[in-house]
């Protein structure tokens, strides 16, 4: 069974890198387009604890081909941190980064990022493989599924069954950073890291129009690990609640349910919950089993000013999200959370309120948000329903208020500017040990600016502007 999917690992790489070939070769027109960013705080911002300056560039290239019902897109580029020896700060509403190369001739390091995803449109399905990120959920942040982890390879399907529902299937590969002893002996010496277990998620959804206004959905993932593709996962109609009972209770599953209600074109309220695991009859209860996650926010436009945004968001989980007695099954990937990006045992009130004047983009951004601890002895007590008072002991807050103001100057080149107040309390927290230690308390003040073409710094998103330079290949 085991040479089996091994065998059809490798078939399925080899159908993914043949389509893409494909559609290269035979696409109608290939679109290039130069990818380049910088960005500088002079205090570090949210990226370091200290007051030092920092920063970080990059360049690479981005790309979109068709063919017929085919597409596919690419971005992938280089970048180097200034200031830093290590991954920024996890506490972060950044995407995280997958790879670090420290470079020895001082304190800077570089990370390559590369995204791709193709896509084949039949009729009302778009069937979908690729590296790239997913994120469920009408709110800023998702509690069950968002892009602040690094993208990760996956394959699925977008169907749309009819004009009021619709059905969306992925299987991923992610990163477990947990040591294969098994094979590390086999690796010893080689590359930079040592061999991790396999660990993927699995995940549908389905989107309901109750009416023009009004949509529900409803989403069920979960991760598993250790062996390889499971088929019983390939099958994305089957309730896999019942497919993880069958395979013996092994896997850690999520339940989510998303409302989203417009009640005007220009404004609408949005709520989320998350379910890891509840007992019905525990539910007011002291000890209880309500392992939640909440998020209510609102989205309203044109209110002040023509072509403005404001939201307000407030997100909240339990300490027992997301984490699972058996490692591999945590809902993680390369040490983010898939879901809300402050992780488990956390809370944020979010604002956003952008607007367009000047031929210019203004946004005023405030978060403040809390995270506690997530210790092994925490992990053990919630199977055993031992009570624990939420951030009872040590625990972590960031409080920024930002002003950031971007401008395109000309096809596509774009400069910003910005400025963040912050206030941070246990920096260098790591919500997985007892021991803490080198906590501080920073509050400082950190000035931005930067240029980017072809790339939005804020989102970390490729994009090839109408005006910007780049080469079209017809064939």
């Amino acid at each position: 069974m085991e040479a089996f999917f091994i065998r059809l690992s490798i078939k399925m790489k080899k159908y993914i890198l043949i389509n893409i070939l494909f559609v290269v070769i035979y696409a109608n027109e290939l679109v290039f387009s130069p990818i380049i960013y910088a960005n500088y705080e002079s205090n570090g911002g949210t990226w370091d604890s200290t007051e030092k300056s920092i920063g970080v560039g990059g360049w690479g290239l981005t790309m979109e081909g068709y063919v017929d019902n085919f597409k596919i897109s690419m971005d992938a580029y280089n970048n180097r941190f200034f200031g830093l020896v290590d991954k920024p700060n996890y506490f972060s509403q950044e995407q995280g980064l997958s790879w670090v190369g420290n470079d020895p001739e001082g304190e800077q390091f570089d990370f390559d990022v590369t995204n791709i995803k193709l896509s084949y449109d039949y009729k009302t399905i778009v069937f979908e493989m690729g590296k790239y990120n997913r994120h469920w959920g009408p709110g800023n942040s998702s509690l069950i599924l968002s892009s602040n982890v690094p993208s990760f390879a996956q394959f699925g399907f977008n169907w749309n069954i009819n004009s009021t529902l619709n059905f969306e299937y992925f299987h991923g590969s992610l990163r477990s950073l947990i040591e294969d002893d098994i094979n590390s002996a086999v690796y010893e010496g080689i590359g930079a890291e040592v061999p991790e277990y396999n660990r993927y998620v699995v995940g549908h959804r389905i989107n309901w129009d109750l009416s023009e206004n009004l949509t529900i959905s409803a989403s069920e993932t979960i991760v598993y690990g250790v062996r390889n593709i499971d088929l019983l996962y390939l099958l994305p109609f089957a309730p896999f609640l019942s497919l993880q009972q069958y395979k013996g209770d092994l896997d850690n599953i999520q339940w989510g349910l998303d409302i989203d209600w417009h009640i005007t074109d220009n404004y609408n309220l949005y709520f989320s919950f998350l379910m890891d695991e509840w007992d019905p009859s525990m539910t007011f209860d002291k000890p209880n089993r309500n392992w939640f996650g909440y998020q209510i926010g609102t989205k309203i436009k044109d209110r002040l000013i023509d072509n403005d945004s404001f939201i307000l968001e407030y997100n909240w989980t339990d300490h027992r999200l997301y984490r699972h007695q058996n490692a591999i099954n945590d809902y993680y990937s390369h040490g983010y959370p898939l879901g809300f990006w402050a992780g488990p045992h956390a809370q944020e009130l979010y604002l956003n309120y952008t607007f367009y004047k000047f031929n210019s983009k203004f946004s005023i951004i405030y978060s403040n948000a809390k995270r506690g601890e997530l210790t092994d002895q925490m992990l053990q007590d919630q199977y055993d329903n031992i009570v624990y008072s939420r951030f009872s002991n040590i625990s972590e807050s960031l409080e920024t208020f930002k002003i950031l103001i971007s401008r395109e100057l000309k096809n596509g080149f774009e400069i910003h500017f910005g400025f963040s107040n912050i206030y941070w309390n246990n920096a260098n927290f790591n919500p997985f040990i007892s021991e803490q230690e080198g906590l501080v308390n920073s509050n400082k003040n950190s000035f931005s600016f930067g240029f980017s073409y072809n790339f939005d710094v804020f989102t970390q998103s490729s994009k090839i502007d109408n005006n910007s330079v780049r080469k079209i290949i017809s064939l």
